[in-house]
């Protein structure tokens, strides 16, 4: 099939789907009341509700089962498992505000995870300060920790209309160019279908008078893995490779 139809279907399957489920969603986050409400230390003045992940998310999984479907049979399941993990912990933590401290063994392990269920860690520098290669006993702690710093850095951005979904936005278009250049269709087509999910969400906050909705921690987490695989895709020693 044409590169270009197998990254563009996709991705307008996850437009389609965020943009149908994303009325729904906000009516049951005002039903039951899972709102964010304004204090000091927020710019907004009345409560706005949080579920805009799960919004995120049904489009991102909808687009990777599309892929899935129209594609060669690429495995992209442990990404799939993992989004899905860390919306559940998102959406308690939206809902009943878990310890920071589960949510931080939670990235751990689902990092690890990741690690060794596709063989991506960040162990070659690839010449830069003169180091290419690295060993697994300095790769695996060092991806650990800059894919949690990652997924908390993508969290901490939320709460401003427009501001996470925007910027996430622009961010995978970037990543979708270097994984094209890099002849990795299969990130190419996650990077577009995380943007194509995220379009509608940003167009209703930043736009929409009574559809807005902040991200969440059920957005900003499994966003935050998403970017994460990127990270580790392209420094990978196995860049060039189409997983």
């Amino acid at each position: 099939m044409n590169n270009l139809l197998l990254i563009l279907t996709p991705a307008l399957s996850a437009f389609i789907c965020a943009c149908w489920i994303h009325p729904y969603v906000l009516k049951v986050a005002k039903v039951k009341n899972i709102v964010d409400n304004p204090d000091a230390r927020k710019l907004q003045h009345i409560p706005i509700p949080i579920l805009g992940g799960l919004t995120v998310v049904f489009g991102i999984l909808s687009g990777i089962m599309c892929f899935n479907l129209i594609g060669e049979q690429v495995d992209l399941f442990p990404v799939f498992a993992s989004i899905f993990i860390i919306l559940i912990v998102g959406l308690l933590d939206d809902i009943i505000s878990l310890s920071p401290k589960v949510r931080f063994v939670v990235e751990i392990i689902l990092v690890i995870y990741i690690i060794f269920t596709t063989d991506y860690q960040i162990n070659d520098f690839h010449g830069l300060w003169g180091v290419n290669r690295i060993s697994n006993y300095i790769s695996i702690p060092l991806t650990v920790f800059a894919c949690v710093g990652i997924i908390n850095a993508i969290n901490l951005i939320d709460g401003v209309d427009g501001f996470s979904s925007g910027y996430t936005i622009v961010s995978c278009l970037l990543f979708g160019i270097i994984f094209y250049n890099l002849g990795n269709i299969q990130m190419v087509t996650l990077a577009d279908i995380v943007a194509s999910s995220l379009a509608p969400f940003f167009l209703h906050n930043v736009f929409g008078k009574k559809s807005k909705m902040y991200i969440g921690d059920a957005g900003t987490l499994p966003l935050g893995v998403i970017f994460s695989v990127f990270v580790i895709n392209i420094i990978s020693s196995d860049t060039t490779t189409i997983s």
